[in-house]
């Protein structure tokens, strides 16, 4: 059960961020083209450190450090732009750190969280500018045209959670890809060789199955979890009761 209380002091408190550092003015949809313009793709970072990727219709929005607040999609016409958000990383909100869509918010926070939302904006070259309804800007400088997000939003579907490793400890070698879950501490990409060795996000690592458990030395992180492979699939249960879900290559 949710303390109510709490989260609806983290969800003013987000709602404020929202509009601090973004100007947001709520407005209806109705009759908003579903133009894109292409010169947001990439990663934007304000002056107070706030950093919002575009991606062709999609955004991700996140602080300074990396902490995730939210996934949704975008539209541009006529110098302004309209967010509809799909989904909040529940950190800010009072909850674990995962991905939470609108069917499991808006019960307890309100539909409001997802209406969407439109400022103005002006594209100059690496210089983005939001332009608020009160005639105040704010300026967000290009850092990089890779607009890649953090994965888990595309997908309402979660994996269950894995009680105990099952699957041959040998069908883990191979290529994998993270295709449900947050990349934040988390390998995204993993290559395990038969020997024990392997490559994770381009750096070298060791692993090995030991008491039913998948162990992976990384020089950032040590990882553990309990892992199930089944056909093309892995899924890594963390201790905190974080799901992992790789692919296949």
């Amino acid at each position: 059960m949710l303390d109510k209380e709490k989260t609806m002091a983290n969800k003013k408190n987000w709602l404020g961020m929202l509009v601090l550092a973004f100007g947001i003015t709520v407005v209806g949809f109705n009759g908003c083209s579903k133009n894109v313009d292409l010169r947001l793709n990439g990663t934007w970072v304000d002056e107070e450190g706030l950093i919002t990727k575009y991606n062709s219709g999609n955004y991700e929005d996140s602080d300074k450090d990396g902490t995730l607040y939210c996934q949704g999609t975008y539209t541009t016409n006529d110098g302004k732009m309209t967010f509809i958000a799909s989904h909040y990383f529940g950190t800010d909100l009072g909850l674990d750190s995962r991905w939470y869509s609108k069917d499991e918010l808006e019960k307890d926070f309100g539909s409001e969280l997802f209406d969407p939302d439109t400022i103005g904006y002006t594209v100059n070259d690496n210089i983005l500018t939001y332009i608020y309804d009160d005639g105040e800007t704010n300026t967000m400088t290009l850092v990089s045209r890779d607009g890649k997000f953090t994965k888990a939003a595309s997908s309402e579907k979660k994996s269950a959670s894995v009680l105990k490793s099952s699957g041959r400890a040998s069908a883990l070698a191979g290529r994998w890809s993270l295709e449900e879950g947050s990349t934040r501490n988390n390998p995204e990409n993993m290559e395990l060789l038969k020997d024990g060795t392997g490559i994770v996000d381009e750096v070298g690592i060791t692993w090995k199955i030991e008491n039913g458990r998948f162990y992976l030395i990384h020089p950032l992180i040590a990882f553990s979890s309990i892992y199930n492979v089944s056909g093309s699939t892995l899924t890594l249960t963390k201790d905190d009761g974080e799901i992992l879900k790789y692919k296949k290559k």
